[in-house]
């Protein structure tokens, strides 16, 4: 997805979910998006909104911002599932500009010569933050590199590979937080980062590490 945009402030952020939705409901069957996956994401963006609401009451808190947080990533996630697998990678042929506007999004530059693939290994380290908190290091993106996006699950034992790895989210600068929940204390996290670039293809994967969060 377009970087400015996931960096942007919590209302530039609001607008474009709302369009991105729509774009997902009015072209789901031309794209072949599941509508499961449309239910979902319908889900996630309103109780993003319920969240983005009540942190803008002047007597939210801290609590309130952090609920905030933890829907713009759930939905953040969600779109981005969306993004990649029928607007990246296109699997029917019909994501022209006209729809990827739709969605709120620039159209391909057909023009320009196209971006390699990440061929980099991304090397990262996990320290324990605040409480629940993860802190991921890497180093800083290189040019026409949206960021890293990290896989990860939490509890179990390590996987194989970093496809089962249930959730993902994308970094873009080099020193980021993982916020976790309380009934996740004490429990394995398993990750995994990919450099992705402006095209939003993904390099090879790191090796899977782990993590006791505390």
């Amino acid at each position: 997805m377009n970087r400015d945009v996931f960096s942007a402030s919590e209302a530039e952020f609001l607008s474009f979910a709302g369009t991105f939705h729509e774009g997902t409901n009015a072209n789901a069957t031309l794209l072949g998006i599941p509508a499961a996956l449309v239910s979902d994401n319908q889900e996630k963006l309103s109780a993003y909104i319920i969240a983005y609401h009540t942190a803008e009451d002047p007597n939210a808190g801290k609590i309130d911002r952090e609920d905030r947080k933890e829907k713009r990533e759930a939905l953040t996630q969600n779109m981005r599932k969306i993004k990649n697998a029928y607007l990246d990678a296109d699997p029917l042929g019909k994501a022209t500009p006209e729809i990827l506007m739709d969605f709120g999004l620039q159209p391909k530059d057909r023009i320009r010569t196209d971006v390699p693939d990440p061929t980099e290994v991304v090397p990262f380290t996990l320290e324990n933050g605040e409480y629940l908190h993860v802190t991921v290091k890497h180093p800083a993106r290189p040019p026409r590199y949206n960021g890293a996006v990290a896989f990860y699950k939490v509890g179990g034992t390590a996987p194989a590979t970093h496809k089962e790895l249930t959730s993902s989210k994308l970094l873009t600068r080099p020193v980021e937080t993982l916020v976790f929940e309380d009934t996740q204390l004490g429990q394995t996290l398993s990750i995994a980062l990919c450099w992705e670039n402006e095209k939003g293809r993904l390099g090879p994967p790191s090796p899977i590490q782990s993590h006791v969060i505390a």
